[in-house]
């Protein structure tokens, strides 16, 4: 049974790290773990690596969505039906008016 996975959204997953890194900071703070002289350093390394972590995110996604189908520009392209004809012929669907 295969498991399906939906696309990570890259800009969820930055603010995600980012609100995550700075309550982290504040809790580390307020526990007396840290001074406020290291808390200077924490938040632009939260940043850092918030931006890293959507730099490889992003650059997985396109890896793997070009990845995917690989056909030839011929083998999609039909060169004699028309390319903008949604029309289905398959389609049984009735449209029906209500008079009142």
């Amino acid at each position: 049974m295969a498991i399906k996975s939906h696309p990570v959204n890259v800009a969820y997953l930055v603010v995600g790290l980012i609100f995550l890194g700075i309550a982290g900071s504040w809790a580390l703070h307020a526990a007396d773990v840290v001074d406020a002289g290291d808390t200077r350093w924490m938040v632009p390394a939260v940043l850092l690596v918030a931006g890293v972590a959507g730099l490889a995110a992003a650059t997985a996604r396109s890896l793997s969505r070009n990845r995917g189908d690989r056909t030839s520009a011929t083998d999609t392209y039909d060169t004699y039906g028309d390319p903008y004809n949604t029309y289905d012929s398959n389609d049984t669907t009735t449209i029906e008016r209500d008079d009142r």
